[in-house]
């Protein structure tokens, strides 16, 4: 990285060098003959060829003004700007924060507001949420990205087939963006410990039930500093209340919903949430599930029976895992590194080949404005951030995200990358049904979660039965949404749905 620095001060050096040259004789009306002009523009050619500068003197410099969300430059700059103007001296970029991110994200125009910071600020490249690549659009406000890939013949097939379709998806049938990196759950697992057992590991495509059934396999004896589990949460489930922790997990990955928005009616005394609850009351009665929490007075660690070779499987997103899989590698945990595999999943039992999973909350999509100036130069840009050569760089650690684009090798404890590209993972079943977090009222998502622990609570200590559990949790909920949903009315709390936004997408241009 320093070496790509200090070849770009090089060349900017050398060029601004020739301008001053240049400048001072035609200020002085020194007029230069054509054989020096030429030899001069020769020697100026052949140093920035030696050092690979792309720019020469008099050549347009395009200057791109990228949206930041905050006011740290340089994650972007590490992990995609100094590669970028190392390659490309001609393009400039400058971050800009648009002065609605200083905007609470639930008020009721956060995203006119940003739409207004976007055109006053000009900006080109923009770095947007889902939510808001989803709104701006079907504002029109986002170029449409396919005429520049056929223009290029650039190649965006081997990029993970569900990203892609989830923002054409979220596009209206369009990409207006690309997500050079996103999340998934995976199931990781200890290698080791199902060989010293001699239980076959978990595969792609499993369902909740047959990786239940799984970890049920492992012995339950022994005591609590001790014995081994089979799975799954990285501290164990919530111990006052694992029922509604482990059924809530099940019925996501069946796409279940807890409010259905068409109807604004809550949706929990059906026969799927039933049976999601039941998997999960059959779970909890084997002990082969860690439950415990995270302790906030304990040793974060230590506290990881995964980490500490005591827990078969693992589900959780890799931007944590491989904190934890550094932990196994150091030998802090005080047993020696076991191998770790990982495999995807679990999948939906209405269809294997899908599991709702897919995560771009923490992964920003790139997208261009509509009418920029400098659409060539943003275009440039976002090529090069979905690229192999970023992709390659990012999947040397994907902690911080996954790389979109596919084909890159990484050895991170002998964990193959292909891996996360198995199975179409589709976008996690919101649990309000409510994608852009703002229909549903903050006070009824309060209310919901005390009447849920309340009841599966009662279930769990034998007090009443789960029948009885959902029938009182639809009530009492459906009371707290309606009222919840009239003090919204009056008092214009959370904003409004995203249907008031006009679909303009097919008025964007090339430019």
């Amino acid at each position: 990285m320093k070496l790509l620095t200090l070849r770009t001060f090089a060349c900017d050096y050398t060029l601004e060098l020739f301008g001053k040259v240049e400048s001072f004789f035609q200020k002085g009306g020194i007029s230069l003959s054509k054989f020096k002009l030429t030899s001069m523009l020769l020697i100026a050619s052949f140093m920035l060829g030696l050092l690979g500068c792309t720019s020469l003197p008099g050549a347009n410099v395009s200057k791109l003004k990228v949206m930041n969300r905050d006011n740290e430059k340089r994650y972007f700059n590490d992990t995609y700007g100094d590669m970028f103007h190392a390659q490309n001296g001609s393009i400039k970029i400058e971050l800009v924060r648009p002065k609605s991110m200083k905007l609470d994200k639930t008020a009721s125009n956060y995203v006119e507001a940003l739409q207004q910071s976007i055109e006053q600020e000009q900006l080109d490249v923009l770095y947007l949420s889902i939510n808001e690549y989803n709104q701006l659009s079907a504002a029109g406000l986002l170029l449409d990205l396919e005429p520049l890939v056929v223009r290029d013949h650039y190649n965006i097939d081997t990029i993970y087939p569900s990203i892609t379709s989830f923002l054409r998806e979220q596009g209206g049938g369009k990409l207006y963006g690309f997500a050079p990196t996103f999340q998934r759950q995976v199931i990781f697992y200890n290698i080791d410990l199902f060989d010293q057992y001699g239980i076959e590991p978990p595969h792609d495509g499993m369902t909740w039930q047959e990786l239940i059934d799984l970890a049920g396999r492992f012995p339950t004896d022994g005591d609590e500093q001790s014995r081994i589990y089979g799975g799954f949460t990285c501290f164990g489930l919530d111990k006052e209340s694992p029922l509604r922790e482990l059924g809530v997990r099940i019925g996501l990955s069946m796409g279940l919903k807890a409010v259905n928005l068409d109807t604004m009616q809550v949706t929990m005394d059906t026969e799927n949430w039933k049976q999601a609850y039941e998997q999960a009351q059959a779970a909890l009665s084997t002990n082969a599930l860690h439950k415990g929490g995270f302790n906030t007075d304990e040793d974060f660690n230590e506290q990881q029976l995964f980490a500490k070779g005591r827990q078969a499987m693992l589900l959780d997103d890799p931007n944590y895992v491989y904190s934890v899989l550094d932990y196994i590698k150091s030998g802090k945990s005080g047993i020696k590194p076991f191998r770790v595999g990982m495999v995807v999943g679990p999948v939906d039992p209405s269809n294997r080949e899908i599991t709702r999973d897919l995560n771009l909350n923490n992964n920003y999509v790139y997208a261009i404005r509509a009418n920029s100036s400098n659409v060539d130069a943003a275009w440039e840009l976002l090529k090069f951030m979905q690229g192999d050569e970023v992709a390659s760089k990012l999947a040397r650690r994907p902690d911080n995200g996954i790389p979109s684009r596919m084909g890159q090798t990484s050895g991170y404890y002998g964990i193959n990358l292909d891996g996360f590209y198995h199975l179409t993972s589709v976008q996690p079943s919101n649990y309000y049904d409510d994608s852009d977090n703002n229909i549903i009222p903050d006070k009824f998502k309060e209310k919901y979660e005390e009447i849920t622990y309340r009841e599966l609570t009662k279930v769990e200590k034998s007090q009443k039965s789960l029948d009885e559990a959902l029938q009182t949790i639809q009530r009492d909920a459906q009371a707290a949404l309606d009222e919840a949903s009239l003090a919204k009315k009056v008092n214009g709390e959370n904003g409004g749905r995203a249907g008031q936004w006009h679909d303009n997408r097919d008025d964007n241009r090339l430019g």
